[in-house]
């Protein structure tokens, strides 16, 4: 796993000795090189081949036909577990950097690096094998390439302005998208709305919600017959205020063929964080906020959702003023149609409950005083 890297600070330059009080650093360096990575989760010799169960056989009278229960003899059965993998290999990555350092009047500080990242030969379990192969278990194999790339900043900042006063401030951002380039998909699969080729690794998975069921969409409400044209609901009898779904692949028909990605990781693309801190004679104040962004979840379940699971699970009494009712029809409600026990519609992964969970918070905060040989001082995380 060869790696090289290459860095010139400029600012040491003799030509840039006239520029030293401005520029107080200047440096470009890039790195490039491969790393490896043998921890092959689940299988840890899958160069060989294993041995599994099956239900096995049994001889002898038996007592199934109502006549005999002498002489019943099982025994379990061995057959083929996780075919071994012969020309088994490491993950490997092929690392890109390129950074840029620079420091301004002895008091400001920049570091900006680009990233990028391809892993290839990913160890996984092959999806597309067809069971004319033979195999008990679908192989293993290493397949699968997913890019990341992305940048990583950080900003400082120090200045005693005077004897009084003295600000310092410090900055941190990166962000990180990653793709998967190779999956092993169906071609038939790849380039459609349920692909996730081309996706991001652990991207959420569901249905499209379009909204509310409204009383327009019905020939009959109390029966729950939609009118010609309305895909047919497959997660049971609806009713307005319930989610309507799109029919992804147009069959007509709203059922777990029309689900596929609908984008977005729980892992934050984005991490960034501000911290302050300002002295006035004896007096200081300092800060820190943190954040995340371009994160989101799935919420929902029959936990989460009120009602449910025959009134005896979900919290009704969280935020039941927003919801969807006969007096309040509004298509921005966060919840839907409340209903006595498990709605299969409302409870399926969509968009409807996709979530930002974007954030930003004061993480600490301190306030003191400082004598000749004492620090009185107050702080909060």
């Amino acid at each position: 796993f060869p790696s090289a890297a290459l860095g010139w600070l400029i600012s040491e330059e003799p030509w840039m000795q006239p520029y030293k009080q401005t520029i107080s650093k200047l440096k470009i360096r890039s790195s490039y090189g491969l790393v490896g990575n043998d921890d092959i989760q689940g299988r840890r010799f899958a160069y060989i081949t294993t041995l599994g169960t099956n239900d096995g056989y049994s001889w002898g009278a038996s007592g199934n036909g109502g006549h005999h229960t002498v002489g019943n003899v099982s025994h379990i059965g061995r057959w083929e577990g996780n075919q071994g993998v012969p020309d088994l290999t490491w993950e490997t990555s092929a690392k890109l950097d390129i950074g840029l350092e620079l420091g301004l009047w002895h008091c400001f500080n920049l570091q900006a690096d680009y990233f990028f990242e391809r892993r290839s030969n990913i160890f996984m379990q092959r999806n597309t094998i067809p069971g004319s192969a033979g195999f008990i278990n679908a192989p293993y194999a290493n397949y699968g390439i997913v890019d990341n790339q992305g940048v990583d900043l950080s900003l400082d900042f120090n200045k005693q302005f005077n004897e009084d006063w003295f600000l310092s401030l410090k900055g941190t951002f990166t962000y990180a998208h990653n793709t998967i380039i190779e999956k092993d998909e169906a071609p038939s699969v790849i380039g459609t709305y349920r692909s996730f080729t081309g996706q991001s690794v652990s991207t959420l998975y569901g249905l499209t919600a379009l909204g509310l069921f409204t009383e327009d969409d019905f020939v009959d409400v109390a029966t729950g017959e939609l009118k010609p044209g309305i895909p047919v609901q497959s997660y049971g009898k609806v009713r307005p205020g319930d989610i309507r779904y799109k029919d992804m692949n147009k069959d007509k028909v709203i059922n777990d063929e029309d689900k596929g990605p609908i984008g977005g990781t729980e892992t934050p693309e984005i991490i960034f964080g501000l911290g302050a801190s300002v002295r006035w004679k004896n007096w200081d104040l300092s800060a820190f906020f943190q954040g995340a962004a371009s994160t989101y979840r799935v919420i929902g379940s029959d936990i989460f959702l009120p009602g449910s699971g025959s009134g005896i699970l979900g919290n009704i009494h969280s935020n039941y003023t927003d919801s969807w009712s006969v007096d309040n029809q509004r298509q921005d409600v966060f919840y839907p149609r409340f209903s006595y026990g498990t709605n299969e519609n409302n409870r399926q992964a969509s968009t409807w409950w996709k979530k930002d969970m974007s954030f930003v918070r004061l993480k600490t905060l301190e306030f003191g005083y400082s004598f000749k040989s004492l620090r009185v001082f107050f702080s909060g995380n």
